[in-house]
């Protein structure tokens, strides 16, 4: 399997020096003003993410939603166990927002904090690297934009008023679900939309094992969006978005799960997300206005009970007790706004703004908690937390530059981040930022990056406040550090007779000094400092009805305990990930994907381990097709069969697997076949 490492490492390698020897003009061009836009080859692949695509292949959670995404990874099995990975480190060192709405924090550290529904999405599109000054506060190894659907995303041109309902069923998963959507063209100026979901989990089919039962979970999620355009030159959009995910299930998602039901009381994960989204738009060079508000508050709710034998939040090593214990509700809260203006000079695209975001967190109890018996019988304990909160508050430029065959970027951001509530501290820089594109030939280009990183301190995992938090004894340090990318795209629609196809390449390193990770982080401890390297290899093709994109990534890293000063391989380290993404559009009633992803066995050692330990290689291939029935129109019929050939696998990120020990953790869903039946009026 070494062997075969490196045969593709060194084939990917081969593949991009002979396409420099070779002829990429891209055919994705969106022209804004006197400035021409050509996008690179990944970055048109990682914009790729449309409701069209999900539906097609019945997206029903995150790892749906992303799979096909390079540099991308999203280990465990239950919708709320998912964790995601960006270029080596985990979402946390993302900006994640759904319409503007910023979701931030860590509820628990064994379960995701994605909380995504596919049923809901417009598009999704990931920026790779801190090189834009136009992403957000705090973006270490990339950004996830998600924009829900609109009404005009379900309206043909002379409709006024519809409606859609679907039902659909995974086997591996158990999942049995029913969606429907609500739209309307009020009028000239007023649009509305709503959509509502309902996803009910049972059973979890591992290959080879007994099913899992310990996860059953109901998921229940929704969207209300109005659209406002009072003339043409202005238009508002109001939207709510709703997700809850629980049952009485195990807390703990990312771990191994039993055959049996769960002994953890009920719990939940939800989020209510409010953004205001403004462009003021008067056809002018000089202003094109956007103002976003949002407030989004994310939780986990814990059921509470009487006559807890042994205690839950009130357990303690060596003692014999029986307690009354209060529903406990652990919420990260999260609101802020956005002004930003964009200018066109000449040659130039000039994008500059403000923004304010707050983040806070806080333990809420249902009640008091009592002891029934034991040494502390009939006390009461109050196991209500205020924890950290931070304000963040940013200037930024950003300035594209047309040169004949030169597109430079420069950005910079003026970030300032205090700490309040149980924590104190300030931090502040000033990060500049670069992107630089050379067309060499009508089919060559090369390319070039550079961000400066920072982040503030992070709030620590926000469910063990209940155990007690105390004011921070030091000054928690920024995350800083520099991300370095070089790369080019080729063109090669005219050497394969393509409507569309290229090729891009990109190397990347970064470093992240005082590293912290929120996981058991109250103390707001600085950590690691952290190397990360790889590259990200995409090749697209269109052709009539086909379109095909091949992907290879590889992740390497460092780390660098600030402690004890040992090093030892990031847990991300020295994966190689192969993607195959292909659709074929028969004719207008039906549609063909095929998809997979390989990845060879590795080994590593990180702080985990005492020796190397191998994480087993995997190949998984998956097909799906749909049907627009021509005998009920608006009708479609989708089928899908994921994992065909039934492979036992985890992801190498995965709980467990990191430290060679897979079966701690979740194993991904066996075979599983879905069906999914929609109508549209």
């Amino acid at each position: 399997m070494k062997n075969y490492t490196r045969y593709f490492s060194s084939l990917s390698l081969a593949t991009c020096l002979a396409l420099t020897n070779a002829v990429a003009n891209e055919k994705d061009t969106n022209s804004l003003g006197e400035v021409s836009i050509i996008e690179t080859t990944i970055d048109s692949h990682v914009k790729s993410i449309t409701s069209k695509k999900l539906e097609n292949l019945q997206a029903s959670d995150i790892k749906d939603i992303l799979k096909s995404m390079p540099s991308v990874v999203v280990d465990g099995n239950a919708r709320y166990s998912q964790k995601v990975y960006v270029r080596g480190l985990e979402d946390k060192s993302s900006n994640i927002t759904i319409d503007g709405a910023r979701i931030s924090g860590q509820l628990f550290h064994h379960s995701g904090d994605q909380t995504i529904d596919a049923q809901m999405l417009k598009i999704g599109s990931i920026e790779l690297g801190p090189n834009s000054a136009l992403s957000g506060p705090g973006v270490i190894n990339g950004s996830f934009v998600y924009e829900t659907k609109d009404p005009s995303d379900y309206l043909q041109e002379d409709e006024t008023f519809g409606g859609q309902v679907g039902a659909s069923y995974q086997s591996a998963y158990g999942r049995k679900g029913f969606d429907v959507a609500v739209f309307s063209k009020v009028n000239d100026k007023l649009e509305f939309v709503g959509i509502g979901n309902i996803s009910d989990d049972n059973k979890l089919e591992i290959p080879g094992v007994e099913d899992i039962e310990s996860k059953e979970s109901t998921l229940k999620s929704g969207l209300v969006k109005l659209i406002f355009k009072p003339n043409n030159e202005n238009i508002f959009k109001l939207s709510y978005n709703k997700y809850e995910d629980g049952g009485d299930r195990q807390l703990a998602g990312e771990k191994v799960g039993s055959n049996s039901p769960t002994v953890d009381p009920h719990n939940e994960i939800s989020r209510d997300s409010y953004s205001l989204n403004y462009n003021y738009n008067p056809k002018s060079d000089l202003v094109n206005l956007e103002a976003k508000v949002y407030k989004t508050t994310q939780s986990l709710e814990i059921e509470g009970d009487n006559n807890i034998d042994g205690a839950y939040w009130l357990w303690e090593k060596g003692v014999n007790q029986i307690t009354d214990e209060p529903t406990m509700n652990f919420e990260n809260r999260s609101k802020g706004i956005d002004l930003r203006n964009t200018t066109f000079l000449s040659n130039h695209k000039i994008t500059y703004g403000a923004s304010y975001d707050n983040d806070e967190q806080e333990a809420i109890a249902d009640g008091l908690a009592r002891y029934v018996t034991g040494p502390k019988a009939g006390q009461t304990v109050d196991l209500s937390v205020s924890g950290g909160e931070t304000k963040e508050y940013a200037l930024y430029l950003e300035d594209e530059i047309q040169l004949d065959k030169f597109l430079l970027t420069f950005g910079a951001r003026y970030d300032v981040h205090k700490l309040s509530g149980v924590y104190s501290g300030r931090n502040s820089q000033v990060s500049p930022k670069f992107k630089g594109e050379y067309q060499v030939t009508d089919n060559l280009k090369l390319r070039t990056g550079y961000g400066r990183i920072f982040k503030g301190p992070s709030l620590g995992e926000t469910m063990l406040l209940v155990y007690g938090v105390s004011k921070n004894t030091h000054h928690a340090q920024a995350q800083t550090g520099n991300n370095f990318e070089l790369g080019f795209d080729y063109d090669l629609s005219n050497i394969l007779g393509a409507d569309n196809s290229s090729f891009g390449f990109t190397a990347y390193k970064y470093n992240v000094d005082n590293y912290m990770h929120p996981t058991k982080n109250l103390k707001l401890t600085n950590q690691n400092d952290i190397k990360i390297w790889g590259i990200e290899s995409v090749f697209r093709y269109t052709k009539d009805d086909l379109s095909l994109s091949l992907s290879h990534t590889y992740t390497d890293g460092e780390a660098e305990d600030l402690a004890t000063g040992e090093k030892y391989d990031h847990f991300t380290s020295n994966i190689h990930t192969f993607k195959v993404d292909a659709d074929y559009e028969v004719n207008e009633q039906l549609y063909l994907n095929y998809n997979a992803e390989f990845v060879p066995g590795n080994k590593i050692k990180n702080s985990f381990q005492t020796k190397k330990e191998k994480r087993s290689g995997y190949g998984v291939h998956n097909i799906a097709t749909t049907y627009s029935l021509k005998t009920l129109k608006g009708a479609k019929l989708s089928l899908g069969i994921d994992n065909i050939f039934d492979k036992k696998y985890t992801r190498h990120t995965a709980f467990g697997a990191y430290w060679g020990e897979p079966d701690s953790g979740s194993y991904e869903v066996g075979r599983n076949f879905k069906v999914k039946l929609s109508y549209k009026f």
